[in-house]
């Protein structure tokens, strides 16, 4: 099962890329503890030899949007989506514009799986905690996190600029400011 308070690996086996690959998806808008807990329960209900290949069989018996309901992961049509692209890709190779074109999976979504996968990656995951703490940095904040584009690439730099200026990696200070700002560290 994924840990949320400690998703920084860069070695993980290929089963573990695709575990972590559908987690990201799934923490979307949601309560990190919680979502890994229903994902891990969802899958090993499964027969299978990995994350993606429990999931092609669900698509091949038609019966994802049954277990991702039985779940109770929410965003069920998105997951279904997302999950049913996700089996198509090579996570050890893809970029930023190969998984943001899995639908469901925006910027932040990309961005949080290779910043937590890959070494050295010069990504930054926009969400509400970051924009917390970019703000409490006196940067100029939008209400919510923006799509693709200007304004995310802008906070991007902005988060890139006080990772380097903390001298921290970029995935540990991402991960610090989430214990940070997630319900006091305890959930997100």
């Amino acid at each position: 099962m994924i840990d949320p308070f400690d998703i920084t690996k860069f070695d993980r086996t290929d089963a573990e890329l695709e575990e972590f690959f559908l987690f990201c998806g799934c923490v979307a808008g949601k309560t990190a503890t919680t979502q890994a807990r229903l994902l891990d329960t969802m899958l090993a209900g499964v027969f299978g030899s990995s994350p993606f290949d429990k999931i092609r069989r669900l698509i091949r018996n038609d019966t994802l949007m049954e277990a991702l309901k039985l779940s109770r992961l929410g965003q069920y049509g998105r997951l279904y989506n997302y999950m049913s692209d996700a089996v198509k890709l090579d996570l050890r190779n893809c970029n930023v514009s190969d998984l943001e074109r899995v639908r469901g999976c925006g910027p932040k979504t990309a961005r949080m799986f290779l910043m937590h996968s890959r070494p050295k990656q010069r990504l930054a995951a926009i969400d509400t905690h970051v924009l917390k703490y970019l703000a409490s940095e006196n940067v100029k904040v939008p209400k919510a996190t923006p799509p693709a584009g200007p304004s995310y690439r802008r906070l991007e730099e902005d988060f890139l600029r006080l990772a380097d200026e903390a001298n921290m990696d970029i995935a540990d200070y991402d991960l610090m400011i989430w214990k940070r700002y997630a319900n006091g560290g305890r959930d997100e």
